[in-house]
């Protein structure tokens, strides 16, 4: 098997892999999601058990946030083995302090120039990363990918912010360009101040040339010319910025034929160097040391003076280790001797170093070669390489991938007994106890609707033949306004009429008619009297019904307007006390119906042609006086005839109040629909129950909620099963 058929068989053998980790990160992010949930629901819960001591202890011991952040972190160590092994390559990413060669290698590797990998000195190269894979007869091509505006705001400019201590932080890239940089903390040292300078010379000053590409999406570029436009940063003489486009890439893909056409589906990631004052080179590292790298390239250039390894070199590998699992059996280290030997001897005693472990650097393998060799490039170095991930890579990915699963296996055995608790932190309420709860309420309302209704029926009884007050009241009212407010004629005015009329018996006529309507009108008002009484008969029941039944809780209506409400409610199937809220609450009683008939017999005094007519020879004074009598007298008739309704409001109120009684206390079939009603409404009746109902739906939610929880984990267990 050829070296190239063996790397295809390594990506191969990911691929069902990638897809089981695929599904089980998915049921992963359910699980957390409904951890999540449960967790809020748990708060909510402390609100419903508020009064019990003993559930109120066992629901904040529960604590659901821990085994959220650990199934959060198994996400976050699956989904990046994942990405990894979906990929059809295997990539090797190379990382390196500026000026140590890493550039120089990568070139080896690919047969790339330095119009694509910039390896000259000078100012460094843009921050993006660049992926670059082996594709054998294909010409060089660049895939551009470019940072939208708010990518571009968070992951390239916010970081020196927050670095340099800046405030206020831009809310957009559009405030960013055009409002001047806050000044730098009198404070600073050197490097803050070169960082800020760069801060200022490339991103803010040039803002306006290179945000016509920041969400420009992607650029595919042929012409190897211009690659570096995007790759690297160009200067001119005065160390100004000259390819401004560069600064708006977020990463680069490039397709070229190696050199080593046996070496199959290879990708190399070239990381951006470190020692700068640029920003965001630590984040990049991470996010692509742990997402896209299998094999880690550590390219260090001993001097010809001195053979000492700095800190930066440690600082470099730690934060390699931080984002790739098993560091020390996926990498070597790379030194990068002269062409001309100058630094050979201490490119020896580095190697010597690290294989006696004095400096603290665990790799797999030290290589000496010259990274401008294209041949000790690929033979010793890619050789080597090549030779580690065919012999561990596969085994590596699995133990790696069976670690994180026994840590969420752990985290998921943990769950389980937590639900195992949850499941029994809240009380049972059975059925049978809502209905003796039920039961006790209602004998309590049906005792109390008998009693009150029975003691208000009784005082309506003794007071049925007595006079009405509102009505006699009222009728006093309106008699003394007939009485004192007499719209009689003047002189003038009769003799005016008769003048008009021809005579005075048609002026007398026409006179009493008048005043029969004025009276007949004024009467009307009686009905004040008559409603106020049906009025407080009413407003007395609804007491009952509110203040000593405690049915408030079925309407927020007042007055009478209670009684239309409840009848409204109750359902047509409950005839007897339906009908005896609809009687009640439609009941009036009315000067119309109850008095007028009767009073205006009495008013047929002043009809002409029942009346006598003025004496022979008559005058206008005769007739005003006339006219005075006959008014005095049909009034008093009126008075003596209604003092003989006064005890109507009563009997009628007595009346109705005892029709209600009737059908809503003794009829047959009232104890049975009051208890239906009010069963179907006791949560808005009485608070008590209100709050015993929203602890059982309480109760079922939480349930429901931890046999969703149980059901994730299943799904999730099962997938695991199948890794």
């Amino acid at each position: 098997m050829s070296k190239a058929q063996e790397i295809q068989a390594i990506v191969a053998q990911r691929q069902p892999l990638a897809q089981k980790l695929g599904e089980i990160d998915t049921h992963l992010e359910n699980l957390y999601n409904s951890i999540h949930q449960l967790e809020q629901q748990r708060q909510q819960q402390l609100t419903h058990w508020a009064e019990d001591s003993s559930t109120e202890s066992k629901l904040q011991q529960l604590s659901f946030l821990n085994l959220s952040d650990r199934i959060q972190q198994g996400l976050a160590s699956l989904h990046p083995l994942q990405k990894r092994f979906s990929r059809n390559t295997l990539n090797i990413g190379v990382i390196g302090r500026m000026g140590q060669g890493k550039s120089t290698l990568l070139q080896s590797l690919t047969g790339l120039k330095n119009e694509v990998i910039p390896s000259s000195s000078g100012k460094a190269c843009t921050a993006a990363r660049s992926t670059i894979l082996h594709k054998e007869g294909s010409i060089t091509t660049a895939e551009i990918e470019f940072h939208d505006k708010d990518s571009f705001l968070k992951e390239v400019i916010i970081p020196y912010y927050e670095k340099l201590h800046l405030t206020p932080k831009p809310p957009s890239f559009e405030a960013f360009a055009v409002q001047d940089l806050p000044d730098l903390p009198t404070n600073s040292d050197q490097t803050q101040i070169n960082i800020y300078q760069r801060l200022k010379d490339d991103y803010h000053s040039n803002a306006k040339k290179y945000q016509e590409y920041l969400g420009k999406g992607s650029l595919t570029v042929q012409e190897q010319s211009q690659i570096s436009n995007y790759v690297a940063q160009t200067y001119d003489e005065d160390y100004k910025l000259i390819n401004h486009e560069c600064l708006a890439v977020k990463k680069v893909k490039i397709t070229c034929p190696f050199p080593s056409h046996e070496i199959g589906s290879i990708a190399l990631v070239d990381v951006p160097g470190l020692g700068d004052f640029r920003l965001g080179d630590e984040s990049l590292v991470i996010e692509a040391l742990g997402q896209e790298v299998d094999f880690i390239l550590f390219v260090l250039k001993p001097s010809k003076d001195r053979a000492n390894f700095q800190q930066s070199d440690t600082e470099l590998y730690n934060l390699a280790n931080k984002a790739l699992n098993n560091l020390s059996a996926r990498s070597i280290f790379v030194l990068n001797a002269d062409s001309n030997g100058e630094n050979q001897e201490n490119c020896r005693l580095s190697k010597a170093d690290l294989d006696s472990k004095t400096i603290k650097i665990p790799v797999l393998d030290c290589v000496i070669a010259d990274c401008s060799s294209p041949e000790e490039a690929n033979s010793k170095v890619l050789q080597t390489v090549l030779d580690n991930l065919r012999e561990n890579v596969t085994e590596l990915d699995r133990s790696y991938t069976q670690e994180k699963i026994r840590d969420l296996e752990a985290s998921l055995t943990t769950l389980k007994e937590q639900l195992k608790i949850a499941q029994e932190a809240l009380p049972t309420i059975d059925d049978d106890k809502i209905q003796e709860k039920y039961e006790d309420l209602f004998e309590d309302f049906w005792g109390k609707i008998a009693n009150e209704l029975t003691k208000l029926q009784d005082r309506l009884i003794a007071n049925k033949d007595r006079p009405d007050e509102n009505l006699k009241s009222q009728i006093d009212t309106v008699i003394e306004d007939c009485e004192q407010n007499v719209t009689l004629p003047s002189l003038e005015s009769i003799e005016y009429r008769r003048n008009k009329l021809g005579s005075y018996d048609s002026t007398y006529a026409e006179y009493q008619r008048e005043l029969r309507t004025d009276l007949s009108r004024r009467f009307l008002d009686i009905d004040i009297g008559l409603k106020k009484t049906i009025e407080n008969t009413k407003l007395e029941i609804v007491k009952v019904l509110i203040e000593d039944c405690g049915l408030r809780g079925l309407s927020d209506a007042e007055g009478p307007e209670f009684l239309q409400s409840v009848t409204e409610q109750i359902p047509a199937e409950h005839k007897e006390i339906k009908k005896a809220f609809e009687i009640l609450s439609e009941f009036n009683l009315s000067y119309r119906g109850l008095i007028q008939h009767r009073i205006r017999s009495k008013l047929e005094t002043l009809t002409p042609d029942k009346t006598a007519k003025l004496k022979v020879g008559a005058n206008g004074e005769d007739l005003l006086e006339s006219l005075k009598e006959l008014y005095q007298s049909t009034v008093y008739d009126c008075k003596i005839s209604l003092n003989g309704f006064l005890s109507e409001p009563n009997q009628a109120s007595f009346a109705i109040v005892e029709e209600f009684i009737d059908r809503v206390l003794r009829s047959e079939t009232s104890e049975k629909e009051w208890r239906r009603f009010l069963r179907k409404n006791k949560a808005q009746i009485w608070g008590d129950f209100e709050k015993l109902q929203n602890q059982v739906n309480a109760r079922q939610e939480w349930l429901q909620n931890l046999d969703s929880v149980k059901r994730k984990i299943n799904h999730l267990e099962d997938a695991l099963q199948k890794l």
